[in-house]
């Protein structure tokens, strides 16, 4: 399981007061900032069977989703998979889970976890990677939503690493209306 690293503030403030990003590992951090949660009642969590994505839906309609740095649905490279802690993990068998819980505090956060290639000699090192943490009113404990990429040959692992994630708000627009289809009901009767 990842392991938190040191983040440019350290130890988590409280909700109440200001939060610093973790300094990123790319030059233009990417997405929202997470404090936009904060205070947001999640209705469902939904992870994508086809993406390494974790998609929040907000009772105010709103949507934001955890996304994995670099990752381009097109040409994927080594498989990205987004892993979080056993509690989010095991909500999440079916691949969704509908709740009513109040976000108390989101932030990026710092990890470092051991990557490591076993291809021609055996090659391990420390790997920072930033995660998404959170916790919700209602249970109290921090939640850590972070990727890893993988390669395996015959079955075996031989390539463990790790990639940043962060936050974006996902904007749904109405559907446009076929042409075909009536504007109203059509009655058979």
């Amino acid at each position: 399981m990842a392991s938190q690293g040191t983040a440019l503030c350290t130890p988590l403030p409280s909700p109440s007061r200001s939060r610093c990003r973790p300094v990123p590992l790319r030059l233009q951090s990417l997405g929202v900032d997470p404090s936009l949660l904060v205070g947001k009642v999640l209705r469902k969590l939904s992870r994508s069977s086809k993406h390494p994505t974790l998609t929040l839906d907000f009772s105010d309609n709103t949507t934001f989703q955890i996304l994995v740095d670099g990752y381009d649905p097109v040409h994927r490279g080594l498989p990205k998979e987004l892993e979080m802690d056993s509690s989010l993990e095991q909500l999440l068998t079916t691949g969704q889970a509908h709740v009513q819980w109040t976000i108390k505090d989101c932030a990026l956060i710092t990890l470092t976890d051991k990557a490591f290639e076993s291809r021609e000699k055996e090659q391990r090192w420390d790997q920072n990677h930033t995660g998404v943490a959170f916790r919700f009113v209602e249970d109290q404990m921090w939640h850590c939503v972070w990727a890893t990429l993988t390669d395996h040959d015959r079955g075996i692992c031989v390539f463990r690493s790790y990639d940043d994630v962060y936050i974006d708000q996902l904007h749904r627009f109405p559907r446009k209306r076929r042409a075909n289809v009536p504007d109203s009901p059509i009655d058979l009767r």
